[in-house]
């Protein structure tokens, strides 16, 4: 059963950060024009979606008999969706003759093979999308989950949430390369909040949850800080609590509002898709349109109007004919 609550989350996350990307990333990187609109801090959909991660991810495990079947379900989730969205931005690219116009399309063909993995990121290799680079933390995270239920340690989340803070706060001061790539730590304790609103959603609430809620906020916003440095310690505690207070109505049922509406539960719907397709494709063709268009403005609605059909042709359409034969291949029932 869906929860429409979070189906709307995805789909402001999503939305917020493909208009982030089509003014405020565009204009910086493609464009000597600026939008008259923007959305300066749309990016903070990330964050977003990875304390939503936390708590579906939970709400996965819970509903599973092994870690194989975790592991199982979460490839079938995402890589059918993915591998769709890579071949069709790499047909973009050419098409649209986007490496000619910058360095930022081109790239070799080992890393084009190597985005098929997934974990291109890990080994070093390019993004070919730019939005990618939120599917490495999350992977990371899975295998974490995975492990911990493989260990039967899933459900102690004193304490492996502590380990994790003490781990990231030994990082913070004296940054070690294996802890950092190995458990994405600058993202992890994001991931953590939204575990501990899972258990608060279904009944489960305690009163030390508050309090590693708050310890998760402060340490993960000084390492996201590390990785995302041009952003202020005060900026980005003030926004990630802004976030955290959300997931409190959320979990107290203060938004149903949001899961009666049917715009943001469709967005939600295709967010993934949404999220993998919209980036380099849109900037494609934004930067056709700026030779056909003078109003930035009415290309920046086309734009996202042909990211939204073509994120829901791949959910409703093309990603169901190509999801059962993996589901054959994994052995799902």
């Amino acid at each position: 059963m869906r929860i429409k609550e979070l189906d709307a989350f995805r789909g402001i996350a999503a939305v917020a950060v493909m208009i982030y990307h089509y003014t405020t990333r565009y204009d910086a990187c493609y464009s000597s024009a600026v939008t008259p609109f923007g959305l300066k801090y749309g990016w903070l959909g990330v964050p977003f979606f990875f304390i939503l991660s936390g708590f579906v991810i939970t709400l996965t495990i819970e509903r599973c008999k092994s870690p194989k079947e975790f592991l199982a379900k979460r490839i079938l989730r995402l890589y059918p969706t993915y591998w769709i969205c890579i071949i069709i931005t790499l047909a973009s690219i050419y098409l649209l003759g986007m490496q000619e116009w910058s360095r930022d399309f081109d790239k070799p063909l080992i890393d084009i093979i190597m985005n098929f993995t997934m974990f291109h990121r890990y080994l070093n290799f390019d993004n070919i999308d730019g939005a990618y680079w939120s599917l490495l933390p999350e992977l990371l995270f899975y295998i974490l989950m995975a492990v911990l239920f493989w260990i039967k340690k899933h459900k102690d989340i004193v304490v492996y949430n502590s380990v994790l803070i003490a781990l990231a706060t030994i990082h913070y001061f004296l940054p070690l390369p294996i802890i950092g790539k190995s458990l994405a730590i600058h993202y992890i304790l994001l991931f953590m909040i939204g575990i501990h609103f899972y258990y608060m959603y279904y009944g489960q609430q305690r009163w030390y949850q508050h309090v590693f809620i708050l310890i998760n906020l402060v340490v993960g916003v000084f390492l996201y800080q590390i990785a995302q440095p041009n952003n202020e310690i005060l900026f980005l505690l003030i926004s990630f609590s802004i976030i955290v207070l959300m997931f409190y109505l959320f979990v107290f049922k203060k938004l149903k509002i949001f899961g009666n509406s049917k715009l943001l539960v469709f967005l939600g719907t295709i967010s993934y898709a949404l999220y993998l397709i919209h980036q380099t494709i849109g900037y494609g063709i934004m930067y056709y349109l700026d030779d056909w268009i003078s109003n930035r403005s009415l290309s920046v609605i086309i734009t996202s109007g042909v990211a939204i059909f073509l994120a829901s042709g791949i959910t409703f359409y093309i990603e169901p004919v190509f999801r059962p034969l993996l589901k054959k291949v994994l052995k799902i029932k």
